[in-house]
Formats: structure tokens, C-alpha cells, sequence
């Protein structure tokens, strides 16, 4: 079935222009995309008002900054790559993002550390349904050649809304108490300033979600209402626990069924023991969870859709690249999760508005430029060599650990500012490469869970263990730099997984990709590959 991408390419023999519906849903999606990252990353600079209204440690911080998002992001994820695939796109990133708009409100209700860490989950579940739907229509919408661009300006929204974040909490912090006598509610002033900025932020997502709802998305196969909710049953069971068990009981069998058993019982091992050694049982069982239903999602495929299973999960190149870019995404986020909450600390003499503002400026100049020059950097380069995204996030990995340092290790401000600037640059560089050569990896109907796949890989990881580990070591040294720090042995591990998928990338033409489709049983192979 053609896309838009693919009926640009020609009209009449000549080159078409990308039509401007294309260019509408870009521009929505990345506003959706800020109002994501917006409502995810607010609690950071709301952090430090959250800890001492709930009594938290920073452990407890980290949890509720990475793993309560991440883990239940992660699991409904699993079902949303295929969801999208099947499914209207426009509609189910619209139910999402009324969903987790929804949850970021009531988080402004929350009165201790349970029902805060359960409103997050919330945001979590409905933010499951960005990536793979926003991924897969720009995948669709814009023709190979133009395909990173597009994605750069896709995730741009990743760093503006981490910059309004940062810049609208501190407001909240430093100036809500001065305007909320002037609110028409009735005890507006009774109420947190944290508590306040979570409600704010979700206030955009029902008028933006109907603006989602007018994307001319490209034609897909019709589905009826019993088709469309059987996929979402199916889907879902392929991703909740104990129903994974039972998906692979039937579509595997018993040998099937009883490897899974094997997994969940050394997944649950593992999660006890950490449980026993750092005494913070929500972290590690919902780790667990989330470690257990990413990889009997990849199991599942295995049985079910064994050509996605073999461009996937299944190919070795996908696998390292992956990985190595979870673990630059555990260093780079991990840093920019607690970076406000580190700024407070260190120079409680600026504003925390100030500290909001100057930081979120800062890291989004820096981010945008990395990303969209990584976008281009990653569509020139690739024309001579195929391994460029890989050397692109090496280099911004190396060039991430001076920046790390410089921030950690000052004690000017305004040279805190400048490391922001240069780290934004860096962490934003690898992105776009990334996230496209994971598109060029697949056939078109996969493009849905292929984001999905590295994405939840990436969250699991990242978010799942970063954050909270900072801050784990943050509470036994007292030390939020220690913290930090300990995020650094990461790095060779990531470079040693680039380099291995940078070995085989060459390799990953077209045909090698049509071929081991086929092998695994595509039948769908007219559909065209980059």
C-alpha cells in the first residue's frame, strides 16, 4: 500500500513536493511531543518541593523521576508498537494524550509517595503511545531522503518541552503564591505550588488532542470495531502478566511456556535480592516487571511474526545499536533528570525560577542545535557510509563525559550554564541518526514496533535505572555529585556495543533485509525499502 512518503517521490516521471498535510502532522506531532516531555520532565524541577512536602529521599525522587514512568510506559508500549501498526494512529495518540494530560492532573492531588508514584504510572501508560504512532506517520509521510530531517524536528519537541518544564515549574515555585489570590477558584492559594504546576501543564491536551484528530493520516487497511478491539485485547495480552504466559502457551506451546516460566523465576530472583540489599522494593519490582514483559514481547514476536522478530530483536545489529544507545540515553538523561535539583542544591542563593529558566534556555539551545544538526549531519553522512549513525553516537558520547565533569565539578554558575549548553549539544546529536536507521532497518509495515522496540528498550534502561541509581547513591553518600558520577562506567560499555553494531551496518542493505525477511516467511515483500 503506498504511502505519502512514496507518492511523493514522483508525479509524471518529476520529483513531487511533500504535500503540506505532511507537513501539518509534523507540526502537530511535535507539539504533541512537547506537551510529552513537558508533563514527563516538570517533576524535575518540582523535585526538590516534592521531597520535603512528602518526606522523600532521593532514591524515592529517583523512582518517581525514572522508574514509576518508565517501566509501566514500557509495558503498555509493548502492545502500542503493533497497535499502531493496526490501528489509526491519529486516534490512538489522541485517547493517549487525553490520557496522560488526565493522569499529570490528578498527580496534582497526590498527598504521599504511593499516590504520586501511581499518577505518574499514569503518564507513563498514556505516553506509551507517542513514540510508536508519531514515529511511523513522519516514517510515512516523508520520503527516505528527507526522513532524519523530519525526525530531528519530530524530537526538537523532546527538548522544547523539557525547557517549558523547567521554565514553567520554577515560575510556579517562586511566583504562584503571589497570583493565586487573584484566581477565581476558591483555596487556590490552600494548594502546593507543585501541586498547581502539575494541573496547569495537563490543561493543553484535550484541545490538542482534537487537533490530532484532523491529521489527513495515509490510507490503511480497514478495520471493523470488532476487528480494532480484538487486536487491542491480543496486543494487550501480549504485554500484561500472566496473560504473556498464556499467549505463549498458545501460540508457542509448552516449551514455550515453560522457557517463560524460567525467565519470570530469575527475573524475580534477581529483583529479590536487590530488594534485600537496598530495601526499595518498588524500584525492583516494577524493574522486574518491566525487564519481564520487554523480553517476553521479544519472545512473543518470535512465535507470532517471526520477520519482525528477525529485523528486530532477532538481528544483531538492531540489538547492540539498541542497546548502546539506552545506555548513552542512562548517562546523558540521568543528568538531565536531576540537573535542576542538583542546581538547587549546589547554588540555593538563584531563584529557583531563575534556575528553570537559565537552564531550560540553555539545555534547549544546545539540544536543538544538536538534534537538528545530527539530523542532517546523519542524512550526509549516511549516503558514504552506512555506519554513520553509530559513529555519530560514539562521538557524542565521548563528547558527553567533559561535559558531565565540567557541570559536577564547578562552582560558578555561570559555567554550570555553559556545561548544560555543551552537554544539550551532545545528547541531542545522536538522536535523529538513531531513531531513522532503526526505520531503515524494517519493511514499512513494521515501523510501529520497531519504534516501539527500541524506544522501550531505551526507557527501560534509561529511565528505569538511571535516574534512580543517581539518587540511590545520592542517599548513601550524601553526595548528589557521587550520584552522577557513578553513571560514568557506562560509557565503554555503550562504545564496545556501538562498534559491534557498527561492524554489521554495512551489511544491512535492502536486499540483505528483503532476504531474511523472506526467510522467516514474509509474504509482504513488494512494499518498498529504503
Amino acid at each position: 500500500m503506498a504511502t505519502i512518503a512514496e507518492g511523493v517521490e514522483t508525479v509524471a516521471g518529476r520529483k513531487a513536493a511533500i504535500p503540506k498535510a505532511a507537513y501539518y502532522a509534523l507540526a502537530v506531532l511535535t507539539a504533541a511531543n512537547v506537551l510529552n516531555y513537558l508533563d514527563r520532565q516538570i517533576v524535575s524541577i518540582l523535585a526538590q518541593s516534592i521531597k520535603a512536602d512528602l518526606r522523600l529521599d532521593d532514591a524515592q525522587l529517583g523512582f518517581l523521576l525514572g522508574t514509576a514512568f518508565a517501566v509501566f510506559y514500557s509495558v503498555v508500549g509493548i502492545a502500542m508498537g503493533r497497535i499502531a501498526d493496526g490501528l489509526s494512529r491519529k486516534k490512538v495518540m489522541a485517547f493517549g494524550l487525553t490520557l496522560w494530560s488526565l493522569m499529570t492532573a490528578l498527580g496534582g492531588a497526590a498527598n504521599n509517595f504511593a499516590t504520586l508514584g501511581l499518577a505518574r504510572i499514569g503518564v507513563g501508560v498514556g505516553e506509551a503511545v507517542a513514540n510508536p504512532c508519531g514515529h511511523s506517520l513522519v516514517a510515512d509521510m516523508f520520503p527516505p531522503k528527507n526522513r532524519a530531517v523530519a525526525m530531528s524536528v519530530l524530537l526538537s519537541g523532546v527538548f522544547i518541552g523539557g525547557t517549558f518544564a523547567m521554565f514553567i515549574g520554577g515560575l510556579f515555585l517562586t511566583q504562584y503564591q503571589h497570583v493565586c489570590q487573584a484566581l477565581p477558584i476558591a483555596g487556590a492559594c490552600a494548594v502546593a505550588p507543585w501541586k498547581a504546576a502539575l494541573v496547569a501543564v495537563a490543561l493543553p491536551g484535550l484541545p490538542l488532542a482534537l487537533m490530532l484528530l484532523a491529521i489527513r493520516e495515509p490510507p490503511q487497511a480497514p478495520h471493523d470495531a470488532g476487528s480494532a478491539i480484538g487486536l487491542v485485547l491480543r496486543e494487550i495480552a501480549t504485554a500484561l502478566p500472566p496473560f504473556t504466559m498464556l499467549t505463549l502457551l498458545r501460540i508457542g506451546g509448552k516449551r514455550a511456556f515453560t522457557g517463560n516460566i524460567a525467565i519470570a523465576a530469575g527475573i524475580a530472583a534477581i529483583a529479590a535480592v536487590l530488594i534485600h540489599l537496598t530495601r526499595d522494593a518498588a524500584q525492583w519490582a516494577a524493574f522486574g516487571l518491566g525487564a519481564y514483559a520487554v523480553i517476553t514481547w521479544g519472545h512473543i514476536q518470535r512465535y507470532r511474526d517471526r520477520p519482525l522478530f528477525a529485523l528486530t530483536f532477532g538481528d544483531p545489529t538492531f540489538a547492540w545499536a539498541t542497546a548502546s544507545c539506552a545506555l548513552i540515553a542512562c548517562i546523558g538523561g540521568s543528568a538531565g533528570v536531576w540537573s535542576a535539583p542538583y542546581a538547587m542544591r549546589t547554588y540555593p542563593e538563584v531563584p529557583a525560577h531563575e534556575i528553570g529558566l537559565t537552564i531550560g534556555l540553555t539545555h534547549i539551545a544546545g539540544s536543538l542545535m544538536g538534534v537538528l544538526l545530527g539530523g542532517q549531519l546523519a542524512d550526509r553522512w549516511k549516503l558514504r557510509d552506512r555506519r554513520a549513525p553509530m559513529w555519530i553516537c560514539a562521538i557524542a558520547l565521548i563528547g558527553t563525559i567533559p561535559c558531565l565533569l565540567l557541570m559536577l565539578l564547578v562552582k560558578d554558575f555561570h559555567t554550570f550554564l555553559a556545561a548544560i549548553f555543551l552537554l544539550g549539544i551532545f545528547s541531542g546529536s545522536w538522536s535523529p541518526g538513531g531513531a531513522a536507521m532503526v526505520q531503515d532497518l524494517v519493511l514499512p509495515r513494521m515501523r510501529g514496533s520497531a519504534a516501539a522496540s527500541y524506544s522501550l528498550v531505551a526507557i527501560v534502561i534509561s529511565s528505569g535505572t538511571g535516574p534512580y541509581w543517581a539518587g540511590k547513591v545520592s542517599t548513601l553518600t550524601g553526595s548528589l555529585t557521587a550520584g552522577l558520577l557513578s553513571m560514568l562506567p557506562l560509557a565503554p560499555l555503550a562504545l564496545i556495543m556501538l562498534w559491534l553494531a557498527a561492524r554489521r551496518l554495512p551489511f544491512e542493505t535492502p536486499d540483505a533485509r528483503r532476504a531474511r525477511a523472506a526467510a522467516a516467511g514474509e509474504t509482504a515483500l513488494q512494499e518498498s525499502l529504503p
